[in-house]
């Protein structure tokens, strides 16, 4: 099972759909997430105009005027849902794939420390009552680990943060892989500031299971983020880097 995800800045006009749809089937996903999608509502049209031509379907939470929004989207009859919840800040799904059951986070975290401590608080909930099957969460989480991950800012909250998200993913109990190719996901439109704030975190098992080796991250093209995917086996690396020329 290959899991892709995109902050995309915005849903936009008809072009920039396509272009996230290429870059979707591109990366050859079976479940994609989706941050800020800035949708107040999504529709099935809607949705699959940012996977088109193919069979799928979605789950979405609403974007807050024009700020946030999250979307699900999966391959049908590749994983079947069971269920899907939200709350603020995240949007999950229970599938199962291959026999197995797997819960599906999709997370976009605010840049404010305090509700980033309430969203991971909420998930630890949540990992610890959902427990029949393993967990990949991912997403813009709005953090880094540490001063490695970020580039060209200053940031007060840095140290503190990073040290609480730290402690997050270990309370969680996931791990997060390391990135491939590329390290950071997130660049200022002048290309002096950048971070890794995108990431998976997933279940032991499921980098056992599965055979992961890694997190690969693509390159910017219509967001200021880049996608990212789960990917298996070094021999054959799933989605390879692309990018698109403007016309």
């Amino acid at each position: 099972m290959i899991v892709g995800s995109f902050n995309i800045r915005g849903g936009g006009n008809a072009l920039k759909r396509r272009r996230i749809s290429n870059i979707i089937k591109k990366g050859e996903a079976d479940i994609f997430l989706l941050q800020e999608s800035k949708f107040t509502n999504c529709t099935e049209g809607l949705a699959k105009s940012l996977w088109s031509n193919s069979d799928i379907d979605f789950s979405f939470s609403n974007s807050v005027g024009m700020s946030g929004g999250m979307i699900s989207l999966w391959k049908k009859g590749v994983v079947e849902v069971l269920l899907g919840f939200k709350g603020e800040g995240y949007l999950g799904i229970k599938v199962v794939w291959k026999g197995d059951i797997y819960y599906v986070l999709n997370v976009y975290s605010s840049c404010f420390l305090a509700k980033k401590k309430e969203l991971w608080a909420n998930i630890l909930t949540l990992r610890n009552t959902y427990r029949d099957g393993e967990w990949i969460i991912g997403g813009d989480f709005n953090s880094v680990k540490n001063a490695s991950e970020r580039r060209g800012r200053r940031d007060g909250e840095l140290s503190s943060g990073a040290e609480l998200f730290g402690k997050f993913i270990e309370d969680v109990d996931l791990v997060d892989i390391p990135s491939k190719c590329k390290k950071l996901t997130w660049y200022s439109g002048c290309g002096r500031s950048m971070s890794r704030i995108d990431r998976f975190l997933v279940s032991n098992e499921v980098v056992k299971r599965r055979g992961l080796v890694g997190q690969f991250v693509g390159y910017r093209d219509v967001s200021d983020h880049c996608p990212i995917w789960l990917v298996k086996d070094d021999s054959n690396w799933g989605p390879k880097p692309f990018k698109f020329n403007n016309e």
